[in-house]
């Protein structure tokens, strides 16, 4: 047996342990807008769906936030308030993430592989190749819980298709709009209370189904504008106070067809798996911090 040091914590919970590869919080802040995504429109319902020249970019956008980071190798991203990840780029050392129906109010933390980096008195582990495992001067992952999104409500057959009401049983559905010069989203959400404190998120991934005709969903003295439209939807999760939301809403990039099919409902909605919300506490984590 490799020797190593095993910590835990006051309730007994292991705490980290040189062995193994402990992850660091490396960077937090709050959301930063980067670009606009059209939409995609549907051409004609003659042409066939599953080809990206059957549509045309809409002339409605969806605002995109996120933040960069360099040098990232296993990274994990956990969120507070408003967001669904929808995705990462990378450009020579610099990965980028992306969020949607998110603000600049959103808070992100961001964990990956403890660094070698910072100075200072304090503890730090190598495993038996010489890999850091462990850097005392970094604030650890500590995951506090996970929780999984519940199944949506008995649906409604029509025409053998299954129509849900919500994607998430007990869910609230709202037209919302997430910056004041942003589009109107069709967004479904669910709390579900923790304790005291305030919360992250990080999602392990999202699902995507259909969204039918939403001509009820309005806001004061602006009608929901995809009213007209079947178009694709997306589901994630974020943290709060004294708890975390689930929540589905339009989805990035999404392919828009005119139609009146499944009116006020959702559709095609994976069954057989449902997004996970890793959550974390904030309360004594630093912020912003790089």
């Amino acid at each position: 047996m490799s020797a190593g040091l095993k910590v835990y914590k006051e309730d007994g919970s292991l705490l980290f342990d040189t062995e193994k590869i402990t992850y660091g919080l490396l960077k937090s802040g709050y959301l930063s807008y980067i670009l606009n995504w059209p939409r995609l429109d549907h051409r004609s319902i003659q042409l066939p769906p599953n080809e990206g020249s059957s549509f045309a970019e809409s002339s409605i956008t969806d605002p995109i936030h996120g933040f960069s980071v360099t040098g990232a190798i296993a990274p994990l991203v956990f969120i507070t308030g408003s967001g669904i990840s929808c995705g990462s780029s990378k450009s020579g050392d610099t990965t980028t993430f992306y969020f949607i129906g998110a603000s600049p109010s959103t808070k992100f933390y961001y964990f990956d592989t403890m660094r070698d980096t910072l100075n200072g008195a304090g503890l730090k582990c190598y495993d038996e190749s010489g890999v850091l495992t462990f850097n005392s001067l970094q604030y650890p992952l500590n995951i506090v819980d996970t929780i999984s999104a519940p199944a949506p409500p008995t649906p409604i057959v029509w025409n053998g298709i299954k129509l849900y009401g919500v994607p998430f049983a007990g869910a609230t559905k709202t037209g919302t709009r997430f910056i004041n010069s942003g589009p109107y989203y069709c967004v479904a959400r669910l709390f579900i209370a923790i304790g005291s404190g305030e919360f992250a998120v990080s999602t392990t991934f999202s699902r995507s189904f259909g969204q039918g005709v939403m001509d009820n969903m309005s806001a004061p003295g602006n009608p929901f504008p995809a009213r007209v439209y079947m178009q694709a939807h997306m589901d994630g999760a974020y943290g709060a106070t004294g708890g975390i939301y689930f929540m589905s809403c339009d989805a990035a990039r999404t392919t828009m067809v005119q139609s009146t099919t499944a009116a006020q409902s959702y559709f095609d909605i994976p069954t057989n798996r449902y997004p996970q919300a890793i959550v974390i506490k904030t309360d004594n984590l630093p912020f912003p911090f790089n």
